[in-house]
């Protein structure tokens, strides 16, 4: 039995129908078993708790050997934090492994998680990989780029921006590289790893097979809506203060000054650990896109 938390999220959903079309007994940990009805139509075993909750946990760990640790937060919200999800969360989660004596955590951070990382995004995935790395508990880390697919928050609303915009907005320079890489792909890298040998206490790094810049990116979209308009670029000064102003009235603001710092950011890696030790090919953005975008 392998639980998988997260289950109901973009990268869970889209991983647990994986798993369970070859078979594979999945424990879902779910906030809310109302609304994870396709986990249970998909034949996984719903069990529901929270990583905060440490009678759930171990609850939902009973039998299992094997755990996929899903969950994060691209933002913060009112009393849920990047400490609280990435490295509380984490911390519990281990502490119950060990005792439930699990013997393959496998945990999906992100490429650009590094100790003295600018954003705290990425300051609190580094401290969540150094905990799964000193538990004592065999792990796989896996770090990904830009994960696009049918209901990824990112491009559902920059989708909806170009739909409304008169212009293609373009955030600072627009020159940072990202390597955004198709759900599908991530989803049967994860299935690799948790049902393969030769995975334990390894870190990949996966992206999809271009590297492209963030206004490549958005024309790409653009292009797969049916789209053709100018591009403005937005003053990061700008962006920036309007970040500040969202965050301090809004629950969820569009866009935090946390994900400004990562957007001006490179989001890439080289293609040796998806290709040849997960033996997987990429999808190109493109292809991807038209998988989902201007139907």
């Amino acid at each position: 039995m392998i639980l998988v938390t997260g289950a109901n999220g973009f990268v869970g959903r889209n991983l647990v129908k994986l798993l369970r079309q070859d078979n594979i007994a999945v424990r879902a940990l779910v906030r809310n078993v109302a609304k994870a009805a396709r986990l249970r139509d998909l034949g996984a075993e719903l069990a529901e708790g929270d990583i905060s909750n440490l009678s759930s946990l171990e609850t939902a760990l009973q039998g299992c050997k094997k755990v996929i640790h899903l969950v994060g937060i691209i933002q913060e919200a009112p009393g849920v934090t990047f400490k609280d999800v990435h490295v509380d969360g984490t911390r519990n989660l281990l502490e119950e492994a060990k005792k439930a004596g699990v013997r393959h955590f496998i945990y999906q951070s992100a490429l650009g998680t590094r100790p003295n990382a600018k954003s705290l995004y990425h300051r609190t995935k580094w401290e969540a990989e150094e905990l799964v790395r000193a538990s004592g508990v065999p792990f796989t880390i896996l770090r990904s780029s830009l994960i696009y697919g049918p209901g990824d928050l990112f491009t559902i609303r920059l989708a909806e921006t170009i739909k409304i915009s008169p212009v293609l907005p373009v955030i600072g320079t627009g020159r940072s590289k990202v390597q955004p890489i198709f759900i599908d792909d991530v989803a049967a890298c994860l299935a690799k790893i948790v049902t393969g040998g030769a995975h334990l206490n390894k870190v990949y790094e996966i992206g999809g097979p271009e590297q492209l810049t963030y206004e490549e990116v958005t024309k790409a979209i653009a292009a797969a809506l049916g789209v053709n308009r100018p591009t403005v670029h937005m003053p990061l000064f700008f962006m920036r203060s309007m970040a500040k102003i969202a965050e301090a009235v809004l629950p969820k603001p569009p866009v935090t000054t946390d994900q400004l710092i990562m957007l001006q950011e490179d989001n890439i890696c080289g293609l040796r650990d998806i290709r040849e030790s997960l033996g997987i090919e990429p999808v190109r953005f493109r292809e991807g896109l038209s998988r989902f975008l201007g139907k």
